[in-house]
């Protein structure tokens, strides 16, 4: 195709491109949409009305996008696809676009400042000094909500997370969840959506009824000497191995006489017990183990175990008798209710306190129990029943043996054509069980209850889960979908990966975990030593108050950054040093260099107050064209600029077609602030820009106020940008460290 130099038609036309960039250009952005986009949006009004001059049937227009290399642009547009489909030469159709451009970019007086053509790119270079103005003037009117925008538009969305279970204290694998769902939770109120935080207590179930069964024969007799979630949890660990015990033959309160005279007696105990077990590997296997743990759990809650021991020994059958209990608070029995309400409401207080400690709170505890009572597990279950898929309980299958319902998810997935095999849904699915040979719901069941439950109250559900489970929460979806096609894509799982740690394993049944309480107290300590030492290299004093509320914050944000800073999928490897370093990737060093941030503005105002520097005058009538050091406007492009994207990419993902999961983002935030502050230590640091005069220059006469100033205004800014990002990560932000 042959084409002409590209000019601009008429004086209308050049008129309206003035008219459209001088209106544009420094007006406000607008609260609530992404600021980079606005910008972008600007860029291309400017040059579009030109462009069309030319090619007025175009809408395919190329976008502007940011520069990979500042050094090259501050903002580029693509021309190779354009000029492609229009047979032209991407490289000639540029070069003239920018012979024509230049002369009316100078006319419109607009943002863009120069065009450059380099191959099919057109570069983009943009007055600064005013970008530094609007943006800085945007961070300050919107403070705390700047990088927020209203993208998802107030779609509902329930995240369920920690939903641990409610007979034992949080341990650093729960404390995995509660991050990642808190965490989202967060970004995705700063995209716009109506977020509500879910706590699905599971509060049925053998071991629930075991705990609750031994909590209520002596919750009356000892006063708790742990932390009541703690205590429980101990409680659990000694019920479970006496229900063992009695498993395998052995008498309980035997084996607490023979413990409460001497290990000897205990040992000569379990080989009597041995030698009338031989010959059943299963038995002697099961003596060997539990006696052990038994003696394990005595050395450590000894009192507690004396006093239980008195009444727990009296049940002839342990199991027996948590089943008879679990199956009257099934049935709304008031005493059996009041009994587990107590222990499971008395846990989950202790649950809350750490939660707290954390700075995580949940909209609402959702009770397993409940479906049950308000009828939802008997409407759902008719509902299922009528599926060709559904396959009833029997007591005698083909084989002869009791078998439960099910459904039979691999003749729904080939009748549906679903994918299988890669990208999709396993070959030979395996059926989904719902209920007992006896006609009792499973968990798996109740689990879709509640699916249906959350899916009324919501647009979009997401659970945190281990990869552990990623079977049975696909299991769930499907079973959704198969009951309702509306289903499809409104509930996802957001799977994360095992936390390992350095030394030690943990063990439910010997009461051993590496405990989220513990672990605060641990990583405390260590931050105590080294905040304490810093303070006395400097040369501060800090009263005891502040002493103990910095570095509880510093504590605090160092485990939420170490189980945060690295995507999901992947396993964590805990280790206390470095997470705890000032010097290396971790939420100390964030904590730190961004309280260097507010330093330079804090000793900014001590000069002002002194008389040595003037007051911080508005920053309109501040000269950005004086912030003019690279680092300052890389900042700006590489951080300030796409904040409110990156929340946006990490909390919106595609939704995929089941049963692909999204790719939710929860490392970006940590990744965004640990690139952010290493970027401010390099600006301000040794080698970088003096922001505030030094004393001797202040002597000789120092002619520096107007650049400070406009240094000031963009530290606050960068301060803010950090500060957001920090709340993100419920991390509350420091003025001092």
């Amino acid at each position: 195709r042959a084409h002409s130099p590209i000019v601009l038609g008429s004086r209308v036309q050049a008129k309206e491109l003035d008219r459209v960039s001088s209106k544009m250009a420094d007006q406000d952005f607008t609260a609530g949409e992404d600021v980079l986009d606005q910008l972008m949006k600007r860029l291309d009004a400017e040059i579009e009305v030109f462009i069309k001059a030319k090619e007025p049937d175009a809408n395919d227009l190329p976008r502007v996008t940011r520069s990979r290399d500042l050094k090259k642009a501050d903002f580029t547009v693509q021309w190779a696809a354009f000029a492609a489909k229009r047979k032209m030469n991407p490289v000639a159709y540029v070069s003239e676009l920018v012979e024509g451009l230049q002369a009316h970019v100078d006319q419109a007086k607009g943002l863009i400042t120069k065009v450059q053509g380099v191959g099919p790119y057109l570069n983009l270079f943009v007055d600064r000094a005013r970008v530094f103005r609007l943006v800085i003037r945007a961070v300050s009117a919107q403070g705390d909500k700047f990088g927020h925008t209203k993208a998802a538009g107030g779609k509902r969305v329930i995240i369920e997370h920690t939903s641990s279970n409610p007979n034992a204290p949080l341990h650093i694998g729960n404390l995995r969840n509660v991050m990642i769902g808190a965490h989202l939770a967060k970004m995705q109120a700063a995209c716009g959506f109506e977020v509500k935080q879910a706590f699905y207590v599971n509060d049925l179930g053998a071991q629930i009824g075991l705990t609750a069964l031994a909590y209520s024969r002596v919750y009356a007799k000892i006063q708790p000497y742990l932390k009541i979630d703690h205590w429980i949890g101990a409680m659990y660990a000694v019920m479970n191995t006496c229900q063992e015990l009695q498993q395998v033959g052995v008498d309980i309160g035997s084996v607490e006489d023979a413990c409460a005279k001497s290990k000897e007696a205990a040992d000569a105990l379990m080989q009597e017990y041995l030698k009338g077990a031989e010959g059943d590997e299963k038995k002697t296997k099961g003596i060997t183990e539990y006696f052990d743990i038994y003696q394990d759990l005595r050395e450590r809650f000894e009192k507690m175990m004396v006093v239980m021991l008195e009444d727990v020994r009296k049940i002839e059958n342990i199991k027996v008798e948590a089943g008879r209990l679990n199956l009257a608070y099934e049935r709304q029995e008031a005493w059996a209710v009041k009994i587990f309400r107590k222990m499971v409401c008395d846990c989950l207080t202790g649950v809350q306190t750490t939660l707290s400690t954390y700075g995580v709170q949940h909209d609402q505890f959702d009770f397993e129990s409940e479906l049950g009572w308000e009828g939802s597990n008997n409407k759902v279950l008719e509902i299922m029943k009528n599926s060709d898929y559904y396959v009833p309980q029997t007591q005698c299958n083909d084989k002869g043996v009791p078998q439960g319902a099910y459904l039979d998810m691999d003749g729904f997935i080939r009748d549906q054509g679903l994918k299988v095999g890669k990208g999709g849904y396993q070959k030979d699915y395996p059926p989904l069980y719902v209920l007992r040979p006896d006609g009792s719901t499973l968990y798996t069941y109740r689990d879709i209850v509640y699916s249906f439950k959350k899916a009324s109250q919501s647009d979009l559900i997401l659970n945190i889960i281990c990869s552990e489970q990623d079977l049975a929460q696909q299991k769930v979806s499907l079973g959704m979908m198969m009951m309702n096609p509306e289903m499809k894509g409104r509930q996802y799982h957001l799977s994360y990966d095992l936390v390992k740690l350095t030394t030690g394993k943990m063990s439910g049944r010997r009461g051993r975990y590496l405990l989220a309480d513990d672990l605060y107290d641990d990583l405390k300590t260590v931050i105590r030593e080294k905040m304490a030492k810093k303070f006395k290299d400097k040369g501060e004093d800090i009263s005891p108050e502040l002493f103990d509320e910095v570095t509880h914050e510093v504590s605090t944000a160092a485990m939420k950054y170490a189980l945060l800073s690295v995507s999901c999928q992947t396993q964590i490897n805990f280790d206390i040093a470095k997470i705890t370093d000032f010097e290396d990737a971790s939420a100390p060093f964030i904590l730190y260099n961004s309280t260097r941030v507010a330093s330079v503005v804090r000793k900014f105002n001590d000069k002002v107050e002194k008389g040595q520097v003037p007051i911080l005058p508005p920053l309109d009538s501040v000269d950005c064209a004086l912030l003019d050091d690279g680092k300052e406007w890389e900042i700006l492009m590489e951080f300030v600029l796409p904040f409110a994207s990156m929340i946006v990419d990490g909390a919106m993902p595609k939704l995929p077609e089941p049963p692909a999961l999204p790719s939710y983002g929860t490392h970006k935030v940590c990744d965004f602030l640990n690139g952010m502050v290493r970027g401010l230590s390099a600006y301000y640091g040794p080698a970088g820009v003096r922001i505030l005069p030094t004393d001797s220059q202040l002597e000789e006469g120092w002619n520096g106020a107007a650049a400070t100033h406009a240094r000031i205004h963009l530290c606050k800014a960068f301060k803010q940008v950090i500060d957001n990002g920090l709340r993100l990560l419920m991390i509350e932000p420091l003025e001092r460290m």
